[in-house]
């Protein structure tokens, strides 16, 4: 009975679907030539001047036979009709000359197969029919087995007709998106009306899968065919849950306001108490702008009544996104993410596999500007960014920056020649706003947002150079001063009476300043090692980028300036320095001397080799090791632990990027206690080692594609949705009002011309800054297969190294059934154990028409 009921629901749906396709163009170009069985010409009709004003032109392979009287021709062999940019062919044609009508079919062959069926043709469309009976002066026809096409679907039509008055009139309707000549399934309408613009009226009409009816018959049809937009009912989905027991989910109303934008208001309704409702709404102005607001609110009883395990929770979620076109204003733009809610939210109401598994959420609304002819801009946002797992949310509200390209003050104008040292000196400016604050998400909307507000202001002045010394060497000079302005500064005083350090905060305005200057060089240096001309590696080249560079800073903890104070900080009246900015945005001056000396060192080793295979560039490079780096910096004026931490990485690729492998690592020279606190000694005085490796990471992706089927090489692969991957037509998160957690770890696009691809991807981190050492490891794998050039199977999962068992696992399988597609998805192990089985029509125009069988991830709690 319920797969009954889904099934009824079903086809009034796609009925109405049917019913907006009706007024498609096709269909009423297809019948403005229609006329009834009779071929008489009405008294009105007779009594008008003749609607044909241009010449009919008539033609034929075989040949042109007239009547004894010379008013009807008779056209064999591929004849045609032409008429203005109307155009009938066929391969037996009757055109009465005097009632300007004409009859048009096929002939048999010596096996009795009708060839030459009649093709109409008006401008870019095209018809082909049994029969067709065409009246050029009142423009009526009865066309006989016809078959059109428009957007995906197919329409079948036995007999139909057209009136005088534009009124459509179908007799054996089959309406399918398959394009067989006998399609697999249709909705069989066994007659039906069309009123243009106004209404569509529909006889008895039922379901029919490869030629058996299915038992289900809507008597007749009445919709609305209106080419505006117009509210209506939007059918929900039903089912049980273990927790929240039987629910009505999605159902609601759908709301076409203007042509500019539209609302969808849904419900879910659950028998133990849970409810939750959605508004969507989607806006759209061409060359304007874009964007949709969701809002969305939930109450979620689990269990029931007097149990443990009873609970009820409120959440909700907001989701905005808003574009603007370039074209709209091309020198400011507005853009906006937002993705916030509860912490509990997406615990039960997850659409997506990457939105149930993430822990973190961001969203920004930004505003941009620029002034032609000027170097200036502006920039304004606010950001969000939320952990689920501490609920904790921070704020950054407004974030505003105001910048000056670099500007030349000393140039010449019109300047002719080599320009001087001091035209190349530029100037800079860089202005930022900040008020931040970091809260409980319990606490967002309470005054302790405000009583914790942070702000700042820093102004930013770099003044740089450059020129070259003995032509391969490449020298910057540069000064750069900072500016911090504060609302509020700290205070540090010794308490005796709780033994302890207490900070007081300090209202009103304060200003810090620093200022540095620096220079740097750095050159590049080119090796060439070239192999013979019969060695397939042609040649290698090592490309080395050394740099060096030297800062220097004022200490700005003297007392002179009044930036850093001095206070007690234990009981035997020990005094530490600290910075009255120390709690600021943006932090405040540096103290104590620095001249630092910084050291960079660049590798790029790339070959030439020979390709066999590539006749346009039969020489390719191929890189060894791709941007090798190493730094470090050693602070002349600091007294002690000089050197800083030694950091290497690179990147380099195998087998034509198949296999990519990145890398770094961290050493520091000095040695640690047995407290594991670093000491001014070097690692090499106390172990001989040259220094102490403290950190590395190493990540290898490996991903291996199948030749594409009649290709020498594929470069890209079919693609299938796996964990995380967000489908086409979702939210911005990846949720999907109609579609539940399980079919988001389905097969999306599928390539069977790739018959198979695996991908791997792992990563290895290592650290031990003092004595104690981790390591975490991560490995995840995904692939495909084609088992037969219908049949695709799909896997995505990883391990879990510290538990030492397989992560969240998804096998996908996907069967393509020519104008149907089959679905299952299985995730056998974890938190989202689960399956979910689907048929259904691929064309997007009968998307409700499918079946679907789900167990839901929830279920297992």
């Amino acid at each position: 009975m319920r797969f009954r009921f889904t099934l009824l629901l079903l086809l009034i749906n796609q009925l109405a679907l049917l019913a907006n396709r009706f007024d498609s163009v096709a269909l009423q170009q297809m019948l403005a030539y229609a006329k009834p069985d009779t071929v008489s010409t009405p008294d009105s009709a007779k009594n008008k001047k003749s609607a044909i004003d241009d010449p009919v032109i008539t033609n034929a392979d075989d040949s042109i036979v007239y009547s004894l009287d010379g008013k009807i021709a008779y056209l064999y062999g591929n004849g045609v009709v032409t008429y203005q940019n109307l155009e009938l062919k066929a391969n037996y044609i009757e055109f009465d000359m005097e009632t300007k009508q004409v009859y048009a079919s096929g002939l048999p062959d010596s096996t009795g197969k009708i060839n030459g069926k009649p093709k109409f043709k008006e401008g870019s469309q095209s018809f082909e029919m049994e029969k067709i009976y065409y009246n050029f002066d009142t423009r009526r026809a009865k066309i006989i087995g016809v078959v059109t096409e428009q957007s995906g679907g197919f329409m079948h039509s036995a007999v139909t007709k057209k009136m005088e008055d534009d009124v459509v009139n179908l007799q054996g309707g089959k309406y399918t998106t398959c394009d067989l000549d006998h399609p697999h399934f249709y909705i069989a309408i066994t007659k039906g009306k069309m009123i243009p613009d106004k209404k569509i009226v529909a006889g008895p009409a039922y379901l029919v899968i490869e030629d058996v009816p299915f038992p289900l018959i809507i008597p007749f049809g009445f919709f609305p065919n209106t080419r505006k937009r117009a509210a209506g009912v939007l059918i929900p989905e039903y089912g049980e849950e273990n927790n929240r027991g039987l629910f009505l989910r999605n159902g609601g109303f759908y709301f076409g306001m203007g042509d500019y934008m539209d609302q969808r208001l849904t419900f879910d309704v659950y028998s133990r108490g849970s409810w939750g409702v959605r508004g969507q709404t989607s806006y759209k102005l061409r060359y304007k702008f874009s964007g949709s607001l969701n809002l969305e609110y939930s109450t979620i009883v689990t269990s029931d009544k007097g149990l443990p395990d009873y609970s009820k929770q409120n959440s909700y979620w907001i989701r905005w996104s808003h574009n603007q076109d370039p074209k709209a204003s091309p020198n400011s733009t507005f853009q906006a993410n937002v993705n916030f809610g509860s912490s509990n939210y997406n615990r039960y109401n997850a659409r997506s596999i990457n939105t149930a598994l993430s822990n973190t959420f961001n969203s920004s609304i930004s505003y941009s500007k620029t002034w032609p002819g000027s170097p200036f801009s502006l920039s304004t946002s606010l950001t969000h960014s939320q952990n689920t797992i501490n609920k904790s949310v921070d704020l950054n509200f407004p974030r505003v920056a105001f910048n000056m390209s670099r500007i030349y003050p000393f140039k010449r104008k019109n300047a002719i020649g080599v320009p001087k040292w001091y035209e190349k000196v530029g100037v800079s400016l860089n202005t930022s706003l900040e008020n931040r604050v970091q809260v409980k998400e319990d606490n967002l909307f309470k005054r302790t947002v405000f009583d914790s507000l942070q702000n700042g202001m820093k102004h930013s002045i770099p003044v740089s150079t450059s020129f070259n010394l003995l032509k391969f060497i490449t020298v910057s000079p540069g000064v750069n001063y900072n500016e911090f302005w504060y609302l509020q500064t700290i205070e540090k005083n010794w308490n005796a009476d709780s033994n302890r350090v207490e900070i007081d905060t300090l209202r009103g305005f304060k200003r810090g300043y620093e200022y540095s200057t620096s220079v740097s060089m750095s050159t590049k240096v080119y090796g060439m090692f070239q192999f013979s001309k019969k060695s397939k590696v042609q040649a290698i080249r090592h490309v080395i980028t050394p740099s060096v560079s030297l800062g220097y800073r004022p200490d700005f903890s003297d007392p002179k300036y009044g930036f850093y104070r001095t206070v007690q900080s234990d009981s035997t009246g020990k005094t530490t320095r600290y910075s009255i900015f120390e709690k600021g945005i943006y932090g405040g001056p540096g103290g104590g001397k620095s001249g630092v000396v910084s050291f960079a060192l660049s590798n790029l080793l790339e070959m030439k080799v020979k390709s066999a295979n590539d006749t346009v560039n039969p020489v390719k490079k191929v890189k060894i090791i791709d941007g090798l780096s190493m730094n470090a910096s050693y602070n002349l004026l600091a007294d002690s632990l000089n050197w800083s931490e030694v950091s290497v990485s690179g990147r380099t690729g195998l087998f034509d990027g198949k296999v990519n492998i990145n890398y770094s690592g961290g050493f520091n020279l000095y040695a640690i206690n047995e407290q594991g606190r670093i000491y001014n000694r070097y690692e090499w005085n106390e172990s001989g080692k040259l220094a102490r490796f403290t950190r590395g990471n190493i990540g290898v992706d490996f991903s291996l594609n199948s030749k594409k089927e009649g290709q020498a090489n594929s470069s890209t692969a079919g693609r299938m949705r796996g964990a995380g991957e967000i489908p086409p037509g979702t939210a911005p998160d990846g949720s999907n009002f109609g579609e539940s957690l399980g079919t988001m770890y389905g097969l999306d696009y599928v390539d069977f011309s790739v018959p198979w691809n695996v991908r791997f991807s792992y990563n290895l981190s290592y650290s031990k800054p003092a004595l104690q050492s981790s390591l975490v490891q991560t490995l995840s794998f995904s692939g495909s297969i084609s088992l037969t050039p219908k049949l695709k199977i799909g896997f995505n999962s990883g391990y879990d190294f510290k538990n030492k068992k397989l992560t969240t696992t998804s096998l996908n399988f996907y069967r393509d059934l020519h104008c149907w597609e089959m679905r299952l998805t299985v995730i056998p192990i974890g938190y989202y154990k689960s399956f979910s089985f689907q048929i259904n029509v691929k064309s997007s125009i009968l998307q409700d028409l499918k079946f679907t069988k789900r167990d839901h991830y929830l279920d297992n709690q």
